[in-house]
């Protein structure tokens, strides 16, 4: 998920249309509409150039002098909004975002939220992403935002009646002033702690079935992106398998169990592994520097899964980077519970002799190594199936 400031979509409810909504909750959440944004960037493309285009020549509008007395006569009856907080991920100081399973575990990673306000019909007046806890100004700034400057085809206005988040509480003393002075019949109020301890307990038992579900729609895209592989269609199986990706990030974002998030953790990275591969099928197409990132980003997620090193391999030898090739297999076989994996043992020796290791076997493999000291050194901290078959010779 890319990071994201406020946006101005020209045609918003468009772009809402063609949002499926979430398999849990039946409707289009912001989660929802983040994920089409970064699974379709062609068309969040055309959104940002048609708004452009739309907001060309118009003055930027100044929310410190904004005469929002003026929106007396655009509030309607049993007309209501909300303005809520949300956690959205992990992103690096360069705005890269961070796998969830591994955010806790790294340095310089911050969180990012959402500042969303809604209206009873459903439509975002604004979306706002922010690195780390917004401060009060922060907060504020957004509230103007959402009534003087929402997100197209919106328009400036007020609601009767606005809830705002219990999150928000601690800016109250930045807050308070600028909504009681907004014009009657307007009326605001902070969450009840009641009414959030009930969004909360909502929000547990949705994500336990959004947990269960997500896992479901990631084995079904995988299944899906095997069936593409075995045909060679690369391009169906790397959507096939980036939908799955995407659904186990919906499940890790969801805190699910010590269980559960293994278990996501562990099909992501099969998930990759398997991109990997189908981005590894010959072809004008083939994308080994892509192959290559999930390979890594399989290896971080399980480092004991032995095909997220042999695509990092493959990938490697495909740039014509012979040396990291031999690494990744190397990095692979100095761990003990893949010490003895044979395959990924022939494989090295493949990689270390630039072909097939069988014209080598007996004397020939022991001299191959002895005639370059490099050769033994490289090998020297490998134990397992590698150390026996050399004892061997």
């Amino acid at each position: 998920m890319m990071l994201l400031k406020h946006w101005k979509l020209a045609s918003w409810r468009e772009l809402l249309d063609k949002i499926p909504p979430n398999p849990v909750t039946g409707k289009v959440e912001m989660m929802d509409v983040l994920k089409f944004v970064e699974s379709h960037p062609d068309k969040m493309e055309k959104f940002m150039a048609q708004s452009a285009e739309s907001e060309r020549g118009k003055p930027k509008v100044d929310l410190a002098n904004y005469d929002y007395q003026a929106l007396a006569s655009t509030i309607v009856p049993s007309s209501f909004w909300v303005i809520q907080l949300t956690h959205v991920g992990f992103f690096d100081r360069n705005g890269n975002e961070v796998d969830p399973a591994q955010a806790h575990s790294s340095s310089g990673i911050e969180p990012a939220f959402m500042i969303y306000c809604y209206d009873e019909k459903n439509m975002y007046r604004l979306a706002e992403q922010c690195l780390g806890l917004p401060d009060s100004t922060r907060v504020l700034k957004s509230i103007k935002q959402a009534i003087a400057d929402p997100v197209p085809p919106l328009k400036p206005s007020l609601p009767l009646f606005l809830i705002v988040s219990i999150k928000f509480a601690a800016h109250a003393e930045v807050l308070k002033p600028f909504l009681d002075s907004l014009p009657a019949p307007f009326h605001w109020r902070f969450e009840t702690a009641q009414e959030a301890e009930i969004v909360d307990d909502g929000v547990h038992e949705l994500n336990k079935k959004g947990v269960k579900i997500g896992m479901e729609l990631a084995e079904k895209e995988k299944a899906s992106g095997n069936k593409a592989f075995a045909k060679k269609d690369r391009k169906a199986a790397i959507e096939a398998y980036s939908a799955a990706v995407g659904h186990t990030t919906d499940v890790l974002s969801q805190k699910p169990d010590i269980k559960e998030q293994e278990k996501a953790t562990k099909l992501r990275a099969v998930c990759l592994a398997n991109r990997a591969a189908a981005q590894l099928l010959p072809g004008d197409d083939m994308n080994a520097k892509s192959a290559l990132e999930d390979g890594k980003a399989a290896e971080t997620l399980d480092p004991s899964y032995a095909k997220a090193y042999a695509r990092q391999a493959a990938a490697s030898e495909a740039l014509g980077n012979i040396t990291e090739a031999q690494d990744a297999i190397a990095r692979a076989l100095r761990r003990k519970d893949l010490e003895n994996d044979s395959a990924l043992v022939d494989r090295f020796l493949s990689l270390l002799v630039g072909g097939d290791v069988a014209p080598l076997n007996g004397t020939a493999l022991r001299q191959w190594f002895e005639a370059d000291s490099s050769r033994k050194e490289r090998i020297k901290d490998i134990g397992g199936e590698l150390k026996r078959r050399l004892e061997a010779l």
